[in-house]
């Protein structure tokens, strides 16, 4: 999190700290000499008992300690991000020596052995090792990578078949990154069918409007939500996984189905997940009737979605732009304010815009001489029709579908300016074995009613929407002089309700 949050932003504080930490576990790493680390007590020696083919689990801990593989996977990528985004060569180091540990570990062990110990939560110990040969080129960390191919959960899914329902859903998606990862480097055909099989299935689903799974951390019944929405709805964990499993599915394809689904999660689910006054995040993000947030505290919940909660929010930049595999080709994939800089072609471009609170948003090529580019704005498949692109205040023929890219091609150089203005429209969801539970939107955004500060009675508290018609978004108005805020009209029981974006509910009750 500290090197993608240096990445960012260049703040010198997070390199430092960076360097710190690297230091700190090159130290351990020296004191004992095998080249293990761990920031779990006992690790070394559980781990000398999983190289004598002792394992056993009841399903997270491995010999009785909590899930050390997924702790070494953490590590591992740590180490990785220090290295490439940080520039500490010391990690790199590190990372290796304890790769080597790591696979002398699973050397002697049998495939049924590993099997038997793959049961326990391992995170994505084939994406870190698969890392490694990235790093190297030597082979044996990509076949060590393999021997934490799951058998269990990974061939079904090859085939086609969704095993999800009652499985711990962080305890999979991880697995799936390494398979994602080991496709990238091998080519493999399997590894790509597992990871778009269990995405499509994940997104269509398992999922709920605001792109988060799970509830209690388990997932159920393919498209049975309805009796699914609890306090402990959408890990905030399964989500920031979900995101790095679209992230490469895109750069496979190109299709920005993967950047639809990535939108409305990062808005919706990890926007939603931080407060925005004290930083901390959530562990869960609850869909309940009527509920709140729970936040962390600095000092006492040091959990799982605290760790990836740091990562998620300086993470904003590490989508938003992507260029084709010919150079000649730029991919606008969210409309987040930022400055591109690609020093390869010498181009610069702004993107100016409040989005999502309107469709309004200016590109502006700020530097760059005369060159042809293919420049592709995502055309949000939530968008109606009607959408405006003016190029140099001379507007555009735009023919393409919401859910594609609308590509225009010239020769940019500084001064162009491009305006895009897409149109938003309030628009409901519906549970997929519920019509008449619904999410309501507004573009992008999630709405939720906002409830108050004060806890509500169960049932005969919360309001609902009562409507003959099922039209209900005409009985939404919005509220003049505050972006994203609507008012019901004769929809609202027991009293009307005011709309607002989810991810500005943090203090207050609300149902979605």
């Amino acid at each position: 999190a500290v090197a993608q949050q240096y990445a960012s932003t260049g703040d010198e504080r997070f390199k430092q700290r960076v360097d710190y930490i690297v230091h700190e576990l090159d130290s351990c790493q020296q004191y004992f000499v095998n080249g293990f680390i761990g920031g779990m007590p006992g690790g070394d020696r559980v781990f000398k008992q999983v190289k004598k083919g002792i394992t056993r689990s009841a399903g997270f801990d491995l010999n009785g300690l909590w899930v050390p593989w997924y702790n070494e996977h953490k590590t591992m990528m740590g180490l990785n991000d220090a290295y490439l985004l940080a520039g500490n060569k010391t990690a790199k180091k590190v990372l290796v020596n304890l790769a080597d540990y790591l696979v002398d570990v699973l050397a002697a062990l049998t495939d049924e052995q590993v099997q038997t110990m793959l049961n326990c939560e391992f995170g994505g110990m084939n994406e870190a090792l698969a890392q490694v040969y990235a790093l190297t080129g030597d082979k044996k960390y990509l076949d060590a990578s393999y021997r934490f191919y799951h058998r269990r959960l990974m061939e079904p899914l090859a085939e086609g078949k969704d095993i999800l329902p009652g499985l711990h859903s962080n305890t999979q998606i991880p697995k799936i990154i390494g398979s994602a990862r080991q496709y990238e480097l091998t080519g493999n055909l399997k590894d790509e069918r597992i990871a778009e099989f269990f995405w499509t299935t994940m997104v269509n689903h398992h999922s709920y409007a605001n792109g988060g799974n799970s509830s209690g951390e388990y997932l159920s019944t393919p498209d049975k939500l309805n009796d699914r929405l609890t306090h402990s709805t959408c890990e905030t964990c399964n989500t920031y996984n979900m995101l790095k499993l679209s992230r490469h599915l895109y750069e496979w394809t190109g299709d920005p189905k993967y950047l639809d689904f990535y939108e409305k999660a990062l808005y919706n689910h990890i926007l939603a997940s931080q407060h925005p006054e004290t930083g901390m995040t959530c562990y869960f993000v609850p869909l309940a009737m009527g509920t709140r947030k729970d936040f962390c505290d600095k000092y006492n919940s040091f959990t799982c979605c605290m760790g990836s909660g740091f990562e998620n929010h300086s993470k904003y930049g590490g989508a938003i732009y992507s260029h084709g595999s010919d150079d000649r080709s730029l991919f606008v994939n969210l409309y987040i304010p930022s400055v591109l800089t690609w020093k390869e072609k010498g181009l610069k471009v702004r993107v100016e815009t409040v989005y999502p609170e309107n469709g309004r948003v200016t590109l502006k090529v700020v530097e760059g001489e005369r060159q042809p580019l293919a420049l592709n704005l995502r055309y949000p498949v939530w968008a109606g029709e009607g959408i405006v692109v003016k190029v140099n205040g001379t507007k555009q023929k735009v023919t393409s579908k919401p859910g594609s890219f609308i590509t225009l091609e010239r020769k940019w150089k500084a001064g162009d300016r491009i305006e895009l203005n897409i149109p938003m429209n309030l628009y409901t969801k519906e549970m997929p074995d519920n019509a008449d539970r619904r999410a309501v939107f507004y573009g992008p955004t999630l709405l939720a009613g906002a409830l108050g500060e004060k806890e509500i009675e169960p049932i005969r508290g919360v309001p609902v929407f009562v409507s003959p018609d099922k039209q209900v978004c005409k009985y939404i108005h919005p509220v003049n002089g505050k972006p994203l805020t609507f008012e019901t009209e004769g929809l609202g029981y027991p009293k009307e309700v005011t709309l607002i974006p989810f991810y500005n509910t943090y203090d207050q009750y609300y149902t979605v």
